[in-house]
């Protein structure tokens, strides 16, 4: 028993104290009114959450080593999926509406994986390795989908009218649904190909050893499982304490998109920039462009249903800066994946737009 705790300790931790704030915690009391108690609460809370993704990552990656490659990624990416649709319905359907947070938000969770993760983890890849290849056909292929699908997404609803925004939609959701689909038909069969790499003998890394004791493929899923439900609800907690700071601090709307979006990443992050350390870019490529579009395609529809069902207004069109933001993102994307090798200098400049991202927001 004391060496399963020890072994679940992210788990363990989270579900305690997930237990804590539901029997000690009166939040109608006004327990949140005071800024200081706020901050505490939203900066325990959040470290609970990216704490429990370590368990996340964990179970993740023996799933990866059980079922190879492209399945073990697609179960984290579906798994983060799960936990970004219930973090932004729990924040759409708490406090004031606010049409445009689950754009903000879905925005934010691409900023940080096409700039900041990618960024992090190329330049960190680049500073141990010097290149690090992958194949860019995988690239190619993310880089197509997520072209078509953001411009379907976003760009379009600003120039619709109001009357017809709502059969937008419902195009929007059967289309993304079925492409995704297709897409991942092609990513686990036919075109499996596209998504792996094998290092030459003087470039592999340790990537692919997995140190720590392997259980049963029903354990790992389980314990995945568990550990996601348990992040979902306690970022429901987060999203209260998100929503007390904002109006007590008078922060710009876009910050509890930001705080969503970087628990929702942080899972996929961790393994990205692992997988990145172990010189195995095709998985960190694999996570980071494979996430961007499960969270086009399946965070969008779902959000899409849930608020055109609740009768709730949403706003998908982009603001000037975020237009410019993410062209000029998906140029930089183009031309750093056109060759099938990375370096630090590109995940540099994939970090700088992200930081610009971020000073932007807070300017």
């Amino acid at each position: 028993m004391l060496k399963l705790i020890k072994n679940e300790l992210s788990t363990v931790i989270a579900f305690v104290s997930l237990l804590i704030i539901f029997l000690f915690v009166d939040f109608k009391a006004g327990v949140l009114s005071s800024i200081s108690v706020s901050i505490i609460f939203f900066l325990l809370v959040l470290a609970i959450i990216l704490y429990a993704a370590i368990g996340v990552v964990h179970h993740a990656e023996a799933l990866a080593h059980l079922f190879g490659e492209p399945y073990g990624t697609l179960i984290l990416t579906l798994s983060a999926v799960t936990v970004e649709i219930i973090m932004v319905l729990a924040m759409i359907f708490h406090g004031d509406p606010d049409p445009t947070l689950a754009r903000d938000t879905v925005f934010s969770t691409l900023m940080i994986l096409v700039n900041g993760l990618v960024g992090i983890s190329l330049f960190l890849g680049g500073m141990k390795f010097r290149e690090q290849k992958y194949n860019f056909k995988s690239t190619n292929s993310f880089l197509t989908l997520i072209i078509v699908m953001f411009s379907l997404g976003f760009f379009f609803p600003t120039f619709l009218k109001p009357e017809s925004l709502q059969t937008y939609f419902v195009f929007i959701i059967i289309t993304f649904l079925v492409v995704y689909f297709f897409f991942l038909r092609l990513q686990t069969k036919e075109h499996s190909y596209f998504f792996s790499y094998t290092a030459d003998a003087k470039s592999a890394g340790s990537g692919h050893e997995f140190k720590k004791k392997l259980q049963s493929k029903k354990y790992h899923i389980a314990l995945l499982i568990i550990t996601i439900t348990l992040v979902s609800v306690l970022a429901h907690y987060l999203s209260i304490a998100v929503d007390n700071l904002s109006d007590i601090n008078h922060l710009p709307s876009e910050f509890g998109a930001i705080i969503i979006a970087i628990v929702i990443v942080s899972p996929e992050g961790l393994t990205a920039i692992r997988a990145a350390l172990k010189n195995d870019m095709q998985r960190t490529i694999n996570i980071s462009l494979g996430s961007t579009i499960s969270t086009i395609a399946l965070t969008i529809p779902a959000i899409l249903f849930v608020c055109m069902f609740a009768h709730r207004d949403i706003s998908m069109g982009l603001t000037p800066v975020q237009s410019i933001l993410i062209v000029t993102s998906i140029f930089i994307s183009l031309i750093t994946t056109k060759t099938g090798e990375t370096n630090a200098l590109q995940g540099l400049v994939h970090f700088v737009l992200f930081v610009t991202y971020i000073v932007l927001i807070f300017i």
